[in-house]
């Protein structure tokens, strides 16, 4: 979170999330930044003045979770105080991504609430306790869709007062609140038509006044998936407490006539619709960014994709007029890609100047790509022409960990119940190939050969990367493989995973290297294991694996294969994880049975704990047998 406190100042860091919310959730993405006034309390009752309070929500998805926390800032104090509203598992393509919010007070029972899109969990709200650090007091019980179904298909993208009522959407529907002590919510709108969840359907609900009569119309971004043409939609009340749906315009079709292109794709309206009154005739205009893809002129693509590199946004008129804008100038090659304007914010410095901030990454690798520029209103309004902004993008700055390489990476996936062989056959047939194509080489592929049936339904595989960031580069670019896309949408491969897969990143230990891998093996049983040490005894651990413990491994049978540490925090402070082969099952226990009872062995794990044990818990276990799933697993072949 940045803080900008003059109009030529320099932005400041104000909140690092990923440090401050006291629970280890080092990956919070901030999603939604809005003031919001309380004038009723928890009772329904007028407080004695109205509360102003900041309030950032954030989501974060780690492994078989996920969570929606809320930051409320204290200006006398200059923090933030951080509560998680609710968290949960990220099963069924869960995504804790809350993305607007809106005050509304209850038309029956006069207490007013914060209500939160959370996400495909749902709708949640809270309201104004002073007694807590977040001033906020969140239900444990969510508004929708809590009881009628577990989550929604996919996540809500708007909210929006309107003729009294709350409305929001989700996937291609509107809902208009029952307000009481149990609220419900009706239907007010469905279009019917397939939606894609990573796009979201209907965005970007904003009220307006009725163009043709009394009351407020609705406009909201129609934009259902990979096929959309961002069709802006207004909604007038009929009278009879519905309403009466109207076409205003086309993101495609404006895109294309300015800029001479065919445009196959368009998305806007990330947040609303933001009003702005026009300083000529006063009339209250509306700004849309919006971003898209072109079929041809190249050279105005962002590289590696199709979309467009300058940041375009409408301005709708109250006469339901559209004229398309971009935030410094038309792109030309050369100028900074900035891709999608997401937010515009009115100076509060009395300069009459309008603040844009963007860009999407839209799963392509984009480092340091934000951008926040400003301009004089009359300039953003296109009512004078402005100054190209003459500031360079910053030079790339990472950590040297990130570019140091090799880097091995541990994933496991456990598949639903019948679907196991799917997912061997989608990894046989399809996945090795494609990660071959990005320079993800496979050292092995394994499945349990103990356990429940449901623990037997996993597969645990190794992969090779350049680099801590070549990973990401490489998972950025397999995701967005066309081929992979359309294996993804095979019936046959829908619904395969019971949860999101395990990843561990790893670098290899020092020790390990002098061994020859023998994850080329087909015969025999692999064992992983992973050792968590106390506070400060992991280099002695590791010192009595490479000094001691691997040697007595050979003696008694057991095969060195590979030994790693974990990249991230705090894994990498405590934790061992390595690979064994035994020629079998049986022999497996043999080895390890006179391995513990070794004299040798004996004496020196009591010399290694005469400061205190090494293991904060019993070492965890899974006996693997190898899976031939391709040459480019196993090249000895």
């Amino acid at each position: 979170m940045l803080r900008l406190d003059s109009s030529n100042g320099t932005w400041q860091v104000d909140l690092e999330m990923g440090k401050s919310n006291g629970y280890g959730l080092r990956y919070m993405k901030g999603n939604i930044l809005k003031s919001v006034t309380f004038s009723y309390g928890a009772d329904g009752k007028p407080l004695p003045k109205p509360v102003n309070l900041l309030v950032m929500a954030a989501g974060a998805t780690f492994e078989r979770g996920g969570a929606v926390s809320t930051w409320v800032r204290d200006d006398e104090k200059g923090k933030w105080n951080h509560t998680i509203v609710r968290h949960g598992a990220n099963t069924g393509g869960i995504r804790w991504v809350p993305r607007d919010m809106e005050v509304y007070r209850d038309k029956v029972t006069g207490v007013e609430r914060l209500i939160l899109l959370l996400g495909n969990p749902g709708v949640v709200s809270g309201v104004y306790d002073p007694a807590l650090p977040g001033k906020i007091r969140w239900e444990t019980i969510l508004e929708y869709p809590f009881p009628e179904v577990g989550s929604v298909k996919t996540r809500p993208l708007g909210i929006v007062q309107a003729n009294g009522s709350l409305l929001f959407s989700v996937d291609d529907a509107i809902f208009r609140r029952n307000d009481g002590p149990r609220p419900s919510y009706t239907e007010l709108l469905r279009l019917a038509d397939d939606v894609d969840t990573d796009v979201g359907g209907i965005r970007g609900l904003t009220a307006i006044k009725h163009p043709n009569g009394p009351g407020q119309s609705i406009l909201f971004l129609w934009a259902p998936g990979g096929r959309s043409t961002s069709q802006v939609k207004r909604l007038d009340p009929d009278g009879k407490g519905g309403y009466t749906m109207h076409d205003e315009a086309s993101m495609m079709d404006l895109m294309s006539k300015h800029l001479n292109v065919e445009v196959t794709y368009t998305l806007g309206a990330h947040n609303m619709m933001y009003p702005v009154r026009h300083p000529k005739t006063g009339e209250l205009v509306h700004l849309i960014g919006f971003q898209g893809n072109l079929a041809g002129k190249n050279h105005l693509r962002w590289p590696g994709s199709r979309l467009y590199s300058g940041a375009l946004y409408a301005i709708r008129k109250a006469d339901q007029t559209y004229s398309v804008h971009e935030v410094n100038n038309a792109y030309a090659p050369g100028k900074l890609a900035l891709v999608s304007p997401r937010a515009f914010c009115l100076s509060p410095f009395g300069d009459n100047k309008l603040f844009v901030g963007g860009h999407d990454a839209s799963n392509r690798i984009s480092d340091d790509m934000a951008w926040i520029c400003k301009a004089p209103l009359d300039v953003a309004l296109g009512l004078h022409a402005g100054l190209d902004a003459t500031e360079k993008r910053r030079e790339l700055v990472t950590d040297k960990r990130l570019r140091q390489g090799p880097i091995y990476e541990l994933r496991i996936y456990k598949a639903n119940e019948h679907r196991f062989q799917h997912l061997i056959t989608r990894f046989r047939e399809y996945t090795d190939r494609i990660f071959a194509r990005h320079n993800m080489e496979t050292l092995g592929y394994w499945v349990p050969s103990d356990g429940t049936t449901r623990q037997k339904r996993r597969i645990v595989y190794v992969l090779k990367h350049p680099s801590r960031y070549g990973a990401y580069a490489n998972w950025t670019h397999f995701t967005n493989d066309r081929e992979w896309q359309k294996v993804l949408d095979m019936p046959i491969f829908r619904g395969l995973l019971a949860e999101k897969p395990t990843s561990i990143f790893m670098t290899e230990n020092e020790y390990s290297k002098k061994f020859v891998n023998a994850f080329d093996q087909l015969d025999g049983v692999y064992e992983l294991r992973t050792y968590t040490c106390n506070e400060g005894k992991l280099a002695a651990l590791n010192a009595r694996f490479r000094d001691h413990t691997t040697k007595l491994f050979v003696k008694h049978g057991i095969k060195n294969v590979s030994y790693w540490t974990p990249f991230d925090l705090p894994e990498r402070q405590n934790t061992l994880i390595y690979m064994i082969r035994h020629e079998n099952r049986e022999q497996a226990e043999t080895n390890w049975k006179t391995f513990l009872n070794d004299p040798e062995w004996k004496r020196i794990s009591q010399k290694s704990q005469k400061n205190g044990e090494l293991l904060e818990r019993p070492p965890e276990r899974i006996f693997l047998k190898p899976l031939d799933i391709s040459p480019n697993a196993f090249p000895g072949k």
